[in-house]
């Protein structure tokens, strides 16, 4: 899966990722994290080892996701580059390219008082599930945080729950 490039702090992650989500956000970008379907890192490992048992999970995780990020077999992944400011949260459309990254515009936005965003920790990856309060809409993602990303994804979720 790919991973933004190593940084040397959370700060510089932050700084790399507002640079590229802040010309698609209309309003001061103050965090920002990318997010994959909930289960990618598991649909992943069971792929290798049963491409059809793979395939299903990947199709239920997707499903699950509800369109904001997706990952395929031989597709590269969509994740979403999640912006949150003080008052909205924007999910946009982000695909790792040969030449870096390709950012869309929202797929999603929502006032932040109307949403509700769960968190729980897991060994590869905390799963966030967002509930848009007003609408029903529900979104199934996860924050990969196996890799040594120096506090980052933990100021993120932070910043997205309201817990900082």
């Amino acid at each position: 899966m790919p991973l933004i490039p190593r940084p040397q702090s959370a700060e510089e992650t932050t700084r790399q990722l507002t640079d590229l989500a802040q010309p698609h956000v209309p309003e001061p970008v103050t965090a920002v994290g990318m997010l994959l379907p909930a289960g990618a890192w598991g649909g992943f490992v069971a792929g290798k080892a049963n491409p059809l048992v793979g395939s299903i999970l990947r199709h239920r995780h997707n499903k699950a996701a509800g369109g904001l990020a997706r990952t395929g077999m031989m597709k590269r992944p969509q994740m979403a580059l999640v912006a949150v400011t003080e008052a909205r949260v924007y999910a946009l459309a982000a695909t790792f390219k040969s030449s870096g990254w390709a950012v869309g515009d929202a797929i999603g936005t929502w006032d932040r008082s109307d949403l509700r965003v769960e968190t729980s920790p897991g060994r590869l990856a905390t799963k966030v599930v967002l509930d848009v309060v007003s609408t029903g809409e529900h979104y199934e993602l996860e924050a990969t945080t196996v890799a040594d990303d120096v506090g980052f994804t933990d100021a993120f979720l932070q910043a997205l729950t309201g817990s900082a």
